[in-house]
Order: structure tokens, then C-alpha cells, then sequence
């Protein structure tokens, strides 16, 4: 330790011992008291922990806690390289707290070669998995250390040739990537490839596969006890992995924990559904376990107060749970609400509801706006309108 300190220097000062310590240094302090450690010198000539110090608080901006928290794990002997993935991190768009965040997360950085070590990773990012700047800018806040200190060659790049080999196409790994990132810093071989097997044995093809990683790929990474049991679930529900809704019941069950689901499950038993209605619905459209519960609440009182709707009649269209009150429901139900008191339609069916917004527009708006003006403004003022009220 003594062999890298410059201790006496022109001008006989000694340099000020910090407050954080990266290091017991008997002898500096011992000569710091004997010379009274009043003369100041350089930081860099003479004291590395006190440089790295410095260059944490000043160049990178953490404060006091964060630079004592981290002073153990980066050791800087010059600035130059720091500098030099500052400089990078600016260029992608970090600066102020959210830079001092990613140092703070992985001040080891601080010593890579910018132009040999994390250059080639973010152009592997951009290049490879498409991702934009903002994206990136994104996923190194989410977890800097997992995003740019596992190795390009030995992990992050195998990786995405394993994913490449498994999903067929780039496009399908970039979905899959930005889904979950742990796909490309995770381990793909041990963590995935064992569960893919094991739904091939289930019978699921490869476009279910696919679908699967591309849409919810968290729910292969996750513990083989979360997959187990999944899997079990979706046994008990008959829901085949060769069918084409696997992918969606498998991800979004997977995703929820079990005390969710049986919340969920007795919010609707709550509102009159059964167990078995429950059951069929999330088959047709597992989402509609994914709405919350006072969304659930809301819309299933709109059903039966305004429309008259049992719940055997809404389960047999359950993404109708899934659509937006304010944005969709509300809004064509003004309108056909005053076409049934026109006369133009008998009454108001599921159809309307999940009909597409352009052909609703033209069938029921635009194309009675000269004969029924009011359907417009009807239409228009849904949002704001509350003539309709919903317990």
C-alpha cells in the first residue's frame, strides 16, 4: 500500500484524510498528526482512495451516503477511463441523478475501457436487438449492473443466438427481449431451454412456443415451481399447450400470484358470476383476470344497470371486461342509447361494443350524423357527460 502513495511531496503537505475510507492507512495517518495535514495537495499525485473519492462526488454527483455505501468496490488509479464512460453514458442520454443512479448501481464501470468494453455492447443493443436509445437508456436504469457488466462474448451474445435458434427470426427476439431483458443477461440454457422442453413433451407446437416467449417470457424464467404450477393450472383448466390461447392463460396466470388470482376469482363471485363462469371466461380471454377489481366492479354494474346484461350473458364475451369504460363503453352507448330511442336499432347487443372503432364510426356515427345530429355530440361528450352514472 505504502509503495503507492507519494507521502511527501513538493511543498511538504500531506494529503487530507476523507471521511470515507476505501482502506486502513496507518502510516498516512500517523504522519498526517505529526505534520498536522494542513498543506493540500493534489488528490490524483497523492492519494488514490482520496482521488476516487472526489471523482465520485464531484464528476458523478453522489452524495455523501452513496459515495460511503460504494467507496469499497472501485478503486480509480487516474480519471481518464472513468471520464471516458461519463462521456458515454452522456451520449445515450443519462446525466444528472439518473447517471449518479447507474454509478452508484455499478461503479465498477468506472474502470472499463469505454471504447473496448461498454461501446460494443450498446452498439450489440441497437444493432443486433433493436433497441433504441430510449429503450436502452430505460433498461440500464432498470438494472445497470445486469445490463452492462455481463460479458458481450460470453454471455449476452450467446445468448441472443440461442434465442435466434429457438424463435426463428430477429423480429422475434427482439420481441421476446423487449418483453424481459433477462432473456439476454439471464441464463437462456439453464433457465429456458429445460421449460421449453418440457411443453414440447406437453404437446405445445412451435408457434405456441413462440408466442409464448414473444408475449410472456417471464413466466419461463421464473422458478420451476411458478412453471410447474402453472402448468398444473392449465391442466385442470383444459386449456391444451397445443391450443393457440396456451400462450396468453399460461403467461398471465403464470404472472399472478396466488392470493391475486383468488381475489380476483371472488371479485367476480361477488358480482353473481360462478366459479364455473369464471373459469370458462378466463379460457376464452385470459385478460379479463388481469383487469383490477374495481375496474371489474364498475363495468359489471354498467352491464346490468344500463344494459341489462346477466353475468352468463358477459361471460361469453369476456374481453368486454377489457375494454376501456371512458374510452369505449360509455361513449357507444350514448349514441346507441338514442338510435334504440329512435328506433333505428332494437336494442343495444355485444357486437356493438367490440365492434372495430372505424366501423363503428361510419355505421353508427358519421353515417346517421346529417338524420340524428345528436349522435355526434353524444359521441364527442361521452367523457364528460354525467347523465350516466355507474355504482
Amino acid at each position: 500500500m505504502l509503495r503507492s502513495h507519494r507521502l511527501l511531496l513538493p511543498g511538504g503537505g500531506i494529503p487530507p484524510v476523507s471521511p470515507v475510507s476505501c482502506g486502513h492507512l496507518p502510516l498516512a495517518h500517523f504522519l498526517k498528526h505529526l505534520l498536522g495535514g494542513h498543506a493540500g495537495v493534489s488528490h490524483a499525485a497523492a492519494d488514490p482512495c482520496s482521488l476516487t473519492l472526489h471523482f465520485l462526488r464531484s464528476s458523478c454527483g453522489l452524495s455523501e451516503p452513496a459515495v460511503a455505501k460504494i467507496a469499497g468496490r472501485v478503486h480509480l488509479r487516474s480519471t481518464k477511463r472513468a471520464h471516458a464512460v461519463l462521456a458515454l453514458f452522456r451520449g445515450l442520454g443519462l446525466a444528472g441523478a439518473d447517471l449518479a443512479r447507474v454509478v452508484a448501481a455499478a461503479p465498477e464501470m468506472l474502470n472499463y475501457r469505454a471504447d473496448a468494453v461498454l461501446a460494443p455492447k450498446l452498439d450489440f443493443f441497437r444493432r443486433d436487438l433493436g433497441l433504441t436509445d430510449d429503450h436502452i437508456r430505460k433498461t440500464i436504469l432498470a438494472n445497470p449492473y445486469r445490463s452492462l457488466c455481463y460479458s458481450l462474448e460470453g454471455r449476452l451474445r450467446p445468448n441472443y443466438l440461442l434465442l435466434r435458434e429457438l424463435l426463428g427470426t430477429d423480429q422475434n427476439v427482439r420481441s421476446a427481449v423487449k418483453q424481459s431483458f433477462e432473456l439476454i443477461h439471464g441464463n437462456v440454457r439453464s433457465d429456458l431451454l429445460p421449460k421449453v422442453k418440457v411443453l414440447r413433451d406437453h404437446g405445445a407446437t412451435d408457434a405456441v412456443i413462440v408466442k409464448l416467449v414473444t408475449t410472456h417470457p417471464r413466466s419461463l424464467i421464473h422458478r420451476s415451481s411458478f412453471f410447474n404450477e402453472s402448468l398444473a393450472a392449465m391442466k385442470e383448466l383444459g386449456v391444451s399447450p397445443s391450443s393457440g390461447i396456451f400462450p396468453y392463460a399460461f403467461g398471465l396466470f403464470a404472472r399472478l400470484s396466488p392470493v391475486t388470482w383468488k381475489r380476483r376469482i371472488d371479485n367476480y363471485l361477488s358480482l353473481g358470476w360462478t366459479e364455473e363462469l369464471v373459469k370458462l371466461a378466463f379460457v376464452r380471454h385470459p385478460y379479463c383476470m388481469s383487469v383490477s377489481d374495481d375496474k371489474v366492479r364498475r363495468i359489471s354494474h354498467f352491464f346490468a344497470d344500463k344494459l341489462g346484461w346477466s353475468p352468463e350473458y358477459v361471460s361469453a364475451s369476456p374481453m368486454l371486461i377489457s375494454l376501456s369504460y371512458e374510452k369505449r363503453l360509455l361513449p357507444r352507448y350514448q349514441v346507441l342509447d338514442i338510435l334504440v330511442s329512435r328506433g333505428v336499432i332494437r336494442r343495444i347487443r355485444i357486437s356493438h361494443l367490440i365492434l372495430g372503432e372505424k366501423k363503428f364510426m361510419e355505421k353508427y356515427v358519421t353515417g346517421y350524423q346529417q338524420t340524428i345530429p345528436e349522435v355526434l355530440e353524444a359521441y364527442r361528450g361521452a367523457g364528460t357527460d354525467s347523465a350516466v352514472t355507474v355504482k
